[in-house]
């Protein structure tokens, strides 16, 4: 019995080194070559081809799997296993959004009533700790007297009275994020009515009455971060990807004018947001693209109170992984490989060429310089 099971695993020990040894050679021989002609020229490595022409690759030998990486946008080989940006490949990142108010005068309902914060820190002993999202009475205490907040901007700088009520001249903010940010904890905070007032100023209505200000409401546009890369091209995050939480300072006051609106309020009155016109509720339905709102009050109505604040937002995080197209796989035959390129510019073109089996895999690069021209 010992000598059949000697002679046995000596036979799977013959057929598994037979079965690598196929495995890499196989590989070794596998190859990516271009086919030239009059606008395709490759040279030391480096393919020039017209924009727009079909750049034919002849696939040699027999590798089970083929995958192509274009070196454009999203597909690009290096940031495979990559869930973030290298600082050195971006060129700027730039945070912008537009605001208008709507609803009363300016000087009774807008003018200083809206803030926006942001705090860039490196530690504990500098950034902002979150939210626990769980215990509203410290993390009320916490927004209210951090005292790393910095003013990023405000109402004021914004709007003006002859843009108030007036979508279509919404005030727009924008500025380049400076490089020492994109690795510290990045956290922004949005206050409407800082000055926790509770009823607007008094005054003389057309009739004669003495009523107060309505608080008005605020609507963010297009609120987003843009990271231009060194390569041209550029990723848009809108403010979805920031992680906002509403705290709803005023949530256990009686508010006479939301008894209609009692199947309207969130389930969760301290963190919770709206879908619709709620007066004293975050709407952030929209905020995938961007865009969110906060509704005011009528005259002689309460003034609400509200905070939105954000995760950490990490500015360098991809969105998205970048993928390749298969060009083979162990079911299908394929020896050549068509990919045309319809913009101007240089890429680094990578077909992946593996084979595998149940004990090991092999991994094997064929690599371009691709010069796409007029």
């Amino acid at each position: 019995m010992k000598v059949y099971k000697s002679l046995i695993c000596g036979i799977l020990s013959l057929a598994f080194t037979s079965c690598q040894e196929t495995l890499f050679e196989d590989l070794d021989s596998a190859s990516v070559d271009v086919v030239t002609n009059d606008n395709v020229k490759y040279e030391g490595n480096i393919l020039t081809v017209k924009k727009n022409t079909p750049v034919d690759f002849q696939l040699n030998g027999n590798p089970d799997y083929i995958t192509f990486y274009s070196g454009e946008f999203g597909h690009q080989y290096a940031y495979v296993d990559k869930t973030e940006y290298d600082v050195e490949d971006i060129k700027k990142m730039t945070f912008s959004f537009s605001l208008w108010s709507q609803y009363g005068y300016y000087d009774r309902g807008v003018k200083g009533r809206l803030k926006v914060y942001y705090c860039a820190g490196e530690d504990e002993t500098t950034a902002f700790p979150g939210l626990s999202k769980g215990d509203f009475e410290a993390d009320s205490i916490l927004v209210e007297t951090f005292p790393n907040w910095k003013l990023l901007t405000n109402d004021e700088e914004l709007i003006t009275s002859s843009t108030h009520n007036n979508s279509g001249s919404a005030g727009a903010f924008s500025v380049d994020i400076p490089t020492d940010f994109y690795n510290k904890k990045l956290t922004l905070a949005i206050v409407r009515n800082p000055q926790n007032q509770l009823v607007g100023e008094e005054y003389e209505n057309s009739e004669g009455k003495k009523e107060t200000a309505l608080q008005s409401s605020f609507n963010f546009q297009d609120m987003k971060i843009v990271t231009t890369l060194k390569n041209g091209t550029s990723v848009t995050t809108y403010a979805s990807a920031f992680g906002f939480t509403p705290l709803n300072m005023k949530n256990k006051t009686y508010f006479e004018d939301l008894e209609d609106s009692q199947f309207d309020l969130p389930a969760d009155l301290e963190y919770g947001s709206v879908s619709g016109n709620v007066s004293g509720y975050w709407n952030l339905s929209s905020i995938a693209s961007g865009t969110f709102s906060i509704r005011g009050c009528a005259v002689n109505g309460l003034w609400r109170y509200n905070w939105l604040v954000s995760d950490y937002i990490n500015l360098l995080s991809k969105p998205v992984a970048d993928v390749g197209v298969k060009v083979k796989d162990i079911s299908q035959s394929s020896s050549a490989y068509t990919y045309t390129y319809s913009n101007v510019g240089t890429y680094r073109a990578t077909f992946v060429l593996n084979n595998s089996n149940y004990e090991e895999s092999q991994q094997k690069l064929c690599e371009f310089i691709v010069n796409v021209v007029e």
